[in-house]
């Protein structure tokens, strides 16, 4: 009897210790992931957005860039995403379309066009989209139908904005994403972590 509680305990233990090493592995994987630098000619293959998260429930996000740029990421699930689904500014301005008002690039954002000798670096979106609180440069602002006031485009603002628009347009178009945890506009906690 004692020698099979002891195999119980020494199974369970083995369990719980390989759980933690999972747990473990992926926090060091989340820990190495890149700060996201204020521009850039080089394409991050993980970061961390919302390391400075004002929110006392919802914390920084791991975001992986090289998923989203490489693998059929689009609403439809048959296409890569263009650099300026999320850069907006990296294109010129013909190709804008409303809301958006700056441009930056009189070339479309490209990975090719990205390794150009005469590229300039891609700015990070906290290059226009400050945290709010920050006045060292004004902020865009965008003027909605059904909002009597213009909308600040914070960092919080732009990001959520950006990734659940395209999240619950994937999600509508492809419902299976739902049970494979893909999250949407009221799923914070899949992208956030706790606040500790």
């Amino acid at each position: 009897m004692a020698l099979a509680s002891l195999a119980v305990f020494v199974v369970a233990n083995n369990t719980a210790c390989k759980k933690q090493s999972r747990t473990t592995n992926t926090a060091a994987a989340f820990m190495a992931s890149q700060d996201v630098p204020k521009e850039s000619k080089t394409q991050p293959k993980e970061v961390v957005l919302g390391k400075d998260s004002q929110s006392d429930k919802y914390g920084e996000v791991p975001f992986n860039h090289e998923n989203h740029a490489t693998k059929p990421y689009s609403p439809d699930g048959k296409s890569v995403l263009t650099c300026v689904e999320c850069h907006h500014t990296d294109q010129p301005a013909s190709g804008l379309k409303p809301p958006l008002k700056t441009s930056e690039r009189n070339v479309v954002l490209t990975a090719a066009a990205l390794a150009a000798a005469d590229s300039k670096p891609v700015k990070s979106c906290r290059s226009c989209h400050l945290q709010a609180g920050d006045d060292s440069a004004p902020l865009p602002t965008i003027t909605e139908a059904d909002k009597p006031a213009p909308t600040k485009l914070t960092n919080e603002v732009a990001y959520h904005r950006n990734c659940n628009v395209c999240h619950d347009k994937a999600v509508a178009a492809r419902p299976d994403l739902k049970a494979k945890k893909i999250p949407g506009s009221n799923d914070c906690a899949v992208c956030h972590k706790p606040v500790s």
